[in-house]
């Protein structure tokens, strides 16, 4: 054997143990359980290794690839003896359709048999082995996704997955026997109708799993959405028990205070009274003024949530509210206020200078109209005019603005945004008008 076939008989076995090792709890920690991976590694190496030099094609023989992973599996992974043996006999077959797959479709390419592909040495023996272990390594993560359990694929979907595997093998086999040799026009030509009727349900299982998982990350978002308002709700909770504590402080403090006036005023001490007074005054007009209540709890919530969060960032925040926006649902105001009144926040925090957000909303006569103004570092339309989320975990993040075009559209309303130029920073104008429902 050549050099560069111990390589590839390496890398397959790193990639076979590392198929068994996926998904499953480990038994063995730190330099242990590496050692046990090496050693698994080894085990494989020599196998292949060793069937390599006996025979071309392994035929049964290739079973011992599924033996030495189920008994690498069962000294260094917990899990039952059933997965195991059903992932060590899955790996059987990847190899084989890895592995001869690609020799027998480069046979068809180049005009040779199976067996001479499978003899070759060089430069092509080198290539089609590599590209053998590509199939090899994507068709076991494939495998070890959806055929583990704690992964949460349900039992229609391994079902999904087998049979395309199954359609997979029927392939391999089509191809094998049409290599193979001299067959009778007849009997070519009714198999190759075989192999393409055997692609189409290739692509007709592969269509549904891709459905599927696409439902299924949808559903992973959701959820994930569904966690983050969660936490957002808690934390406005939180933020209404801190304000309840320091308003319970304050009366507490006053009633103290209240009665030293009463005491100076008693005994006559104006003068001290009058200076205490002052300082009294000083430290209310320091206190942050609580909103009044505006005749809509989403927007009551949306302030109450957003001025603690701006004077702790040091971002100053004012807001006009003309009339009463009661004929608004206080659900789907607060949403579009939370979201731009957020997005207003993050954009100030890392600003140098004057850092503001202005907040205007109007009652009119058929709608509601809200105007936001908030400080800018760069320009948002050039950088990001589409809005896409820049977060890390990109997938959990950008709900906000499907919230705003979704409840602007219920209410037929409008939407505009535009930049405007300062001194210091630039300023991000938001319109938005929602028609009474």
């Amino acid at each position: 054997m050549e050099f560069s076939a111990y390589v590839i008989n390496a890398i397959s076995a790193v990639i076979a143990v590392e198929y068994i090792d996926y998904g499953f709890p480990k038994k063995y920690n730190g330099f242990r359980r590496w050692g046990a991976f090496t050693v698994g590694c080894v085990a494989y190496f020599l196998t292949v290794t060793a069937l390599n030099r006996l025979i071309d094609f392994e035929g049964v023989l290739g079973f011992f690839y599924g033996a030495v992973l189920i008994a690498y599996g069962m000294w260094a992974l917990r899990g039952r003896f059933k997965d195991f043996l059903v992932s060590g006999l899955l790996w059987v077959l990847i190899a084989m359709l890895g592995t001869y797959g690609i020799f027998s479709a480069m046979g068809l390419l180049t005009g040779n048999s199976l067996g001479e592909m499978l003899q070759l040495q060089g430069d092509r023996r080198i290539y089609a082995s590599v590209v053998a272990l590509a199939v090899k390594f994507s068709m076991g993560k494939i495998a070890a996704v959806f055929f583990r359990r704690q992964d949460g694929v349900y039992e229609k979907e391994n079902g999904i997955v087998a049979g395309a595997f199954v359609f997979m093998t029927l392939l391999a086999m089509g191809l094998f026997w049409l290599e193979a040799g001299n067959l009778e026009s007849s009997v070519r030509y009714v198999l190759t109708i075989g192999i393409l009727l055997d692609e189409a349900g290739i692509i007709v299982f592969l269509v549904q799993l891709y459905q599927r998982l696409g439902r299924y990350q949808k559903e992973k978002i959701e959820a994930r959405y569904r966690r983050e308002r969660e936490q957002e709700r808690l934390e406005g909770l939180m933020d209404m028990y801190r304000v309840g504590r320091e308003i319970n402080h304050w009366r507490h403090d006053m009633q103290g205070e209240l009665d030293i006036l009463y005491r100076m005023q008693k005994n006559g001490k104006y003068a001290e009274m009058e200076t205490y007074m002052e300082k009294l005054c000083s430290g209310l007009r320091d206190y942050p003024e609580l909103p009044q209540p505006t005749g809509n709890e989403g927007l009551d919530a949306a302030l109450i949530k957003m001025i603690p969060k701006c004077r702790e960032r040091g971002i100053h925040f004012c807001y006009v509210i003309m009339g009463k926006p009661e004929r608004i649902d206080s659900m789907a105001l607060g949403n579009i206020l939370d979201n731009l009144l957020c997005n207003g926040m993050e954009a100030c925090q890392n600003l140098g200078g004057l850092r503001d957000i202005e907040l205007t909303v109007r009652c009119r006569m058929d709608g509601l109209e809200i105007y936001l103004e908030n400080s800018i570092g760069e320009s948002v339309l050039e950088k990001n005019p589409r809005f896409v989320s820049h977060k890390r975990e990109k997938e959990r993040h950008g709900f906000g603005m499907e919230s705003i075009y979704r409840i602007v559209e219920e209410h037929e309303g409008t939407y505009e945004y535009w930049e405007e130029k300062d001194e210091e920073n630039g300023r991000f104008c938001q319109r938005i008008y929602l028609n009474y429902i």
